[in-house]
């Protein structure tokens, strides 16, 4: 019910009756203190007053404290890359979403029965690789894939990049020389089956063109800093060599500049430093064809070159950084990170042995196991397989006695030459066994 303005209720009238009662006896109350008191009244009436602001503020803060923090959203989080990362991946007519998997202790897990799943090895990006599980959909669509054909990625942000199949081959698991990361490309692995096929993809010409950014890149992408944009296109060690003090190698970077600006600046000036893993800087050096870049890049212009470092050998392990700035005290430097290629080992003459099993054949009368074959020596120098690098291991893994060999062992075969063999041991019961020849086996049945 709305009250006509200008008559007060009842309950008003008592209010302020109430509230005039009470500011009579606060003057009493106030007039019977001594006045040489009334300032020290006042003076603790405000420190109380504060105390009691100063509380309510410590209750609310420690209320906050204790409340439970809030999740870290799981983009830009601890572990999420600082620049884009693949989540599909479309081979000819099929796409795949992408799941990131790490190598755990020296392998890669990759997992069996999903087929519309490609794993990402994850920490991969100059060299994007891919595992899909062997099922006979997937295998079909490897084996099917030619080269000129398009693999498409598509990224969490950024375009989409597109790669030409280069080519395909059949590798062995314990084969890691496809998985470099010193030349940008993309590598898809048939995992689980036999044989595993591996097909390697180079980047398509338009893909660098929209990849520009900041900070910290991979090899292989360009980068925008000051008015050049800089790709580090690949990455050559070189281990031994004209002016390669012994315990150094040579580090030698190809890259391409492009000036987006206008004066032309001088390439001398730019600062170009290479660090180690343990944070030492290393300047550019001449070496052999390699000199100290130099000159002048016009406007518009594009300048393809090299640069090279002398680093210690015991200094080019784990990620190298190389610090790009041609506005040196002006900008903060580009920094691109990349891994040495490991040299690729020499193999034992041993292992070039192609060893042939032609016949296995049980003599009962003589209770001995007849085995004929003949090795053939691909490799320039000679090999000697010794007597204890001939065995036969029994169906309970017993060593059976080898009674005779022809021809006589040792056996020393030349460089390009074949051999022949046969190898009597004494078995008394026909069953399963394994042969030994050098570092090959074979299953006798």
């Amino acid at each position: 019910m709305i009250e006509p303005e200008g008559k007060p209720s009842e309950f008003r009238n008592r209010v302020r009756g109430l509230l005039s009662r009470w500011r009579e006896q606060a003057r009493g109350w106030w007039e019977q203190i001594p006045p040489a008191i009334r300032p020290l009244l006042l003076a603790s009436a405000g420190v109380g007053g504060m105390g009691l602001v100063l509380f309510i503020v410590g209750l609310i803060l420690l209320v906050r404290a204790v409340q439970p923090p809030t999740s870290p959203s799981p983009i830009g989080g601890v572990g999420t890359p600082s620049f884009p990362f693949p989540i599909r991946i479309r081979v000819k007519d099929t796409t795949f979403r992408v799941a990131p998997l790490a190598v755990r202790g020296g392998s890669w897990p990759v997992p069996r029965g999903r087929s519309d799943t490609a794993y990402w090895m994850e920490g991969t990006f100059t060299n994007l690789v891919f595992g899909l599980s062997d099922r006979p959909e997937t295998r079909r669509l490897v084996e099917g894939l030619r080269e000129g054909d398009v693999l498409e990625v598509e990224m969490s942000a950024g375009p989409a990049l597109r790669f030409q199949v280069s080519g395909r081959q059949q590798v062995r698991p314990e084969d890691t020389a496809i998985l470099s990361q010193h030349r940008p490309g993309l590598t898809l692995l048939l995992v689980g089956g036999d044989p595993r096929w591996a097909v390697t993809a180079s980047p398509l010409p338009e893909m660098p063109s929209a990849l520009l950014t900041t900070g910290r890149v991979p090899i292989g992408l360009p980068v925008q800093v000051g008015s050049i944009r800089l790709t580090l296109a690949s990455v050559e060690p070189r281990w031994s060599g004209p002016g390669i003090p012994r315990d150094f190698i040579g580090v030698v970077l190809r890259f391409e500049m492009v000036h987006t600006g206008g004066e032309p600046p001088a390439i001398e000036r730019f600062e170009m430093n290479l660090v180690d893993a343990a944070g030492r800087r290393y300047q550019p050096t001449p070496l052999e064809g390699v000199p100290v870049p130099s000159g002048r890049i016009a406007p518009g212009g594009t300048v393809s070159g090299q640069v090279a470092y002398l680093i210690p050998r015991n200094s080019a392990e784990g990620v190298l950084v190389w610090q790009f700035n041609p506005l040196p005290g002006r900008a903060a430097p580009v920094e691109v990170e990349f891994e040495l290629p490991r040299p690729t080992p020499t193999p034992e003459p041993e292992t070039l042995l192609r060893i042939q099993i032609q016949s296995a054949q049980w003599i009962p009368e003589e209770q001995a196991l007849l085995i004929r074959g003949g090795i053939g020596n691909p490799g320039e120098q000679p090999v000697t397989l010794e007597g204890a690098e001939v065995e036969l291991m029994g169906p309970e893994g017993q060593l059976v006695p080898l009674v005779e060999a022809f021809p006589a062992l040792p056996w020393m075969i030349p460089a390009g030459r074949n051999l022949s063999f046969e190898l009597r041991f004494a078995l008394s019961t026909p069953g399963p066994a394994v042969l030994r020849i050098g570092k090959e086996r074979f299953q006798i049945r």
